[in-house]
């Protein structure tokens, strides 16, 4: 058990940056925020996690860390219950966030080999299973929506597995548009090739869009 006056060694998932606090001025942040109980924080983000409630989303996730993250995590990029993209994302600087650029991305057509056993398994067992478990089998899939995987060690000596790290259908960026997003550029400053593959993702998700609308009308 630790006492408030250890020591923690904390890294911000957002930029990756690094600090050093107690338990006790740790706890403090996550609860009241950048108080001077809390001591001096770098973070741009104002702590108070619980703030609220559950009612307002207030929480915090006990989540292991997988040290394997600094390879990078695979991004399952789907389209309603379509495989539209894999994505390596592999943080920056020895980081272990993989947030949208702090990480260098390799992109991936569903069937390649290099993750094929993690596609076969995701989209063909794992998503059914998942959707049985929550009660709905019978609902739609959202739109846009991410699995993102961490490499772990295997059972067997030098293998890997794939544990997932969080489903996403809140906060899901277009990556090819990404460079664009914001400021003075605009998608007229996009390369050909990225706009090409950035609106075989948007034209899917349009045409997903209709059909689960059809759907809903001949139900």
């Amino acid at each position: 058990v630790l006492a408030d006056d250890d020591k923690l060694k904390v890294m911000e998932m957002n930029d990756n940056h690094v600090e050093y606090h107690t338990v006790g001025e740790f706890i403090e942040f996550c609860v009241n925020g950048p108080t001077a109980k809390a001591g001096a924080w770098k973070s741009t983000f104002p702590g108070k996690y619980l703030e609220g409630g559950k009612a307002a989303g207030g929480q915090l996730v006990d989540q292991r860390l997988c040290p394997r993250i600094e390879e990078g995590e695979v991004r399952m990029l789907m389209v309603g219950p379509v495989l539209q993209m894999m994505i390596h994302k592999k943080p920056d600087g020895g980081g272990l966030s993989a947030v949208g650029g702090n990480s260098a991305y390799t992109y991936y057509k569903p069937g390649d080999p290099m993750y094929a056993k993690l596609e076969d398994d995701f989209v063909n067992r794992d998503i059914p299973q998942l959707m049985k478990a929550l009660e709905i089998e019978n609902d739609p899939l959202p739109i846009l929506w991410t699995g993102d995987f961490i490499p772990v060690d295997g059972k067997e000596p030098g293998s890997t597995d794939y544990v997932v790290g969080e489903f996403n259908c809140s906060c899901v960026g277009i990556s090819k548009f990404q460079a664009v997003c914001g400021g003075d550029k605009t998608l007229a400053d996009v390369p050909d090739e990225d706009y090409y593959d950035a609106s075989e993702l948007t034209d899917l998700m349009g045409k997903t869009a209709i059909k689960f609308i059809e759907a809903k009308k001949a139900a």
